[in-house]
C-alpha cells in the first residue's frame, strides 16, 4: 500500500470514529426510529457473516456505545432495547465502514453488500421522522371526526375497546410499545434475510419499503388524521358514542396541536407490515409465521395505542395492494396480473378516502352495510396482494415451491 493511499484511509477512519462518537453523544436514542433506525445496521452486519472476531469487536464497541448513550439513566424496558439496538447499529456501521474504507470493495464485498443499504436505511428512515410534521404544517385542522364516525358505523369504536383492555394491563403496554416501535426492525430483518442470495445490494426492496412512505405522505395531506390518543385525548380510551346517538354527529374538521403528526390515512405501519409478510415468500416458514404475527400484532397496536383508527388500517389494505403490484419485478407491468390489481387497489384506496369523506349519512344507516364493505374490501385485496408474482427472482423459488407442493396436493 502506498504510504499517501494508507494516510488517506486513516484519516477516512479517523473521521468515521469522530462521526459515529458525536452520534453517540448528540442523537436521542430513546427515540425508536432513531434506536431501531440505526440497529437495523446490526442486522445486516450479522447478516453479511463478517466472522466471530468481528462480531466480537462490533459487540465490544456496541457496549460502548450504549454505556454513552445510557448514562446510567434507566427509563425501561422498551427504551432500553432502543437505546442497544442503536448502540449495536451505530458498532456496525462504524465497523463497516472502515472496513470497506481501509480495504476496499475489491477485498471487503460483504462489508460494501451490507453497508450501503444499511446506511441508506438509516438515512430514509431518520428522514421519515423528522418529516413526518410537514403535513402539519400544512393542516391545523384534521379530519379525525370523520374517521372516528366511520368506526362508529361499525357499531362500536375498535380502538376504544383495545386502549380499554390495554391500558388496564400493565404488561400488555410493555409488549405493545415494543412491537409497535419494532417495525423499522421488521424492514431491516427482511432485508437481511434475502441479502446473501445476490452479490450487489438489493436496491428493489430498499425501494419497496419507502415507496409506500412517499405515496403515503403525499395522502396525509389529503386526508389528515392524527389518531383518537392525540384528537380526542379528553375521552380515549374511557368512553365514546354510542351507536343510537352517532347519527346526532356533526362531521367537521377539527384543531390538534401541531407538534402531533398528521400520519393517519393510509396508516404507514399496517401498510409496512403486511408489505413485509406479502414478501417473505422466499424465506423460511418461520419467518413468515413471524411476519404474520408482526401483521396481526401491528393490527392490535396501532388500534390500542390510539396512535390510528380502523378506517386507517382498512385503507391501508387496498394501499399495500396498489404498491406492491406497482413494484413488483419479475413481470411486466402489461401484464394483467400487475396492472389489474394495481387499478383495483388505487381505485378501492380512493374509493374509501371519498366514502371516509362523504359516506357518514349512508353508512351509519346499517351496520351490515358498513361490515359488508370492509371485510369485501379487505379479504379482496388481501387475497388478490397474494396471488401477485414475486417482487424480486429471490422471491420466486419459495413462492414456486409452495404453489407446486399446493397444486400436488389438490
Amino acid at each position: 500500500m502506498k504510504p499517501l493511499t494508507a494516510i488517506l484511509r486513516i484519516i477516512a477512519c479517523v473521521l468515521l470514529v469522530a462521526l459515529a462518537a458525536m452520534g453517540a453523544l448528540r442523537l436521542d436514542f430513546r427515540q425508536p426510529f432513531i434506536g431501531y433506525g440505526l440497529g437495523g445496521a446490526f442486522l445486516l452486519f450479522l447478516a453479511a457473516r463478517q466472522g466471530a472476531a468481528r462480531t466480537a469487536l462490533v459487540g465490544t464497541l456496541g457496549v460502548a456505545f450504549a454505556a454513552a448513550i445510557i448514562r446510567g439513566h434507566f427509563v425501561g424496558i422498551p427504551t432500553l432495547l432502543v437505546q442497544i439496538m442503536g448502540a449495536l447499529g451505530l458498532a456496525s456501521l462504524l465497523f463497516l465502514g472502515c472496513a470497506l474504507a481501509w480495504g476496499g470493495r475489491e477485498r471487503e464485498p460483504a462489508a460494501y453488500r451490507a453497508l450501503l443499504p444499511a446506511a441508506t436505511l438509516t438515512f430514509m428512515i431518520l428522514a421519515a421522522m423528522y418529516s413526518l410534521n410537514m403535513a402539519s404544517l400544512l393542516h391545523e385542522k384534521t379530519l379525525d371526526l370523520y374517521a372516528f364516525a366511520f368506526d362508529g358505523c361499525l357499531g362500536f369504536q375498535p380502538s376504544f375497546e383495545l386502549g380499554r383492555i390495554m391500558y388496564s394491563h400493565g404488561w400488555i403496554f410493555t409488549w405493545v410499545k415494543m412491537s409497535y416501535e419494532g417495525i423499522v426492525i421488521a424492514m431491516a430483518a427482511l432485508y437481511a434475510g434475502y441479502m446473501g442470495r445476490r452479490e450487489k445490494p438489493i436496491w428493489e426492496l430498499i425501494e419497496m419499503l419507502f415507496a409506500p412512505a412517499i405515496v403515503g405522505y403525499i395522502f396525509f395531506s389529503v386526508f389528515p388524521v392524527c389518531g383518537p390518543r392525540y384528537a380526542l385525548p379528553a375521552y380515549f380510551p374511557r368512553t365514546y358514542l354510542p351507536y343510537a346517538v352517532l347519527p346526532q354527529l356533526f362531521l367537521e374538521r377539527i384543531p390538534v396541536a401541531r407538534m402531533f403528526p398528521r400520519n393517519g390515512v393510509p396508516s404507514l405501519h399496517m401498510t409496512w407490515a403486511l408489505m413485509i409478510w406479502l414478501n417473505t415468500g422466499g424465506l423460511p416458514r418461520w419467518a413468515r409465521a413471524l411476519a404474520l404475527g408482526l401483521v396481526l400484532a401491528t393490527a392490535f397496536d396501532t388500534l390500542a395505542t390510539g396512535e390510528h383508527y380502523l378506517f386507517d388500517l382498512v385503507v391501508a389494505l387496498p394501499f399495500s395492494l396498489l404498491m406492491q403490484a406497482c413494484l413488483v419485478r419479475t413481470a411486466s407491468f402489461r401484464r394483467k396480473e400487475r396492472w389489474l390489481p394495481a387499478l383495483a387497489g388505487g381505485a378501492l384506496f380512493v374509493a374509501w378516502l371519498a366514502i371516509g369523506r362523504f359516506g357518514f349519512h349512508w353508512l351509519v344507516t346499517s351496520r351490515l352495510l358498513a361490515w359488508t364493505l370492509v371485510a369485501a374490501s379487505s379479504l379482496g385485496s388481501l387475497l388478490w396482494a397474494m396471488r401477485l408474482p414475486a417482487m424480486i427472482p429471490e422471491m420466486e423459488n419459495g413462492s414456486r415451491m409452495r404453489a407446486q407442493a399446493a397444486a400436488a396436493g389438490r
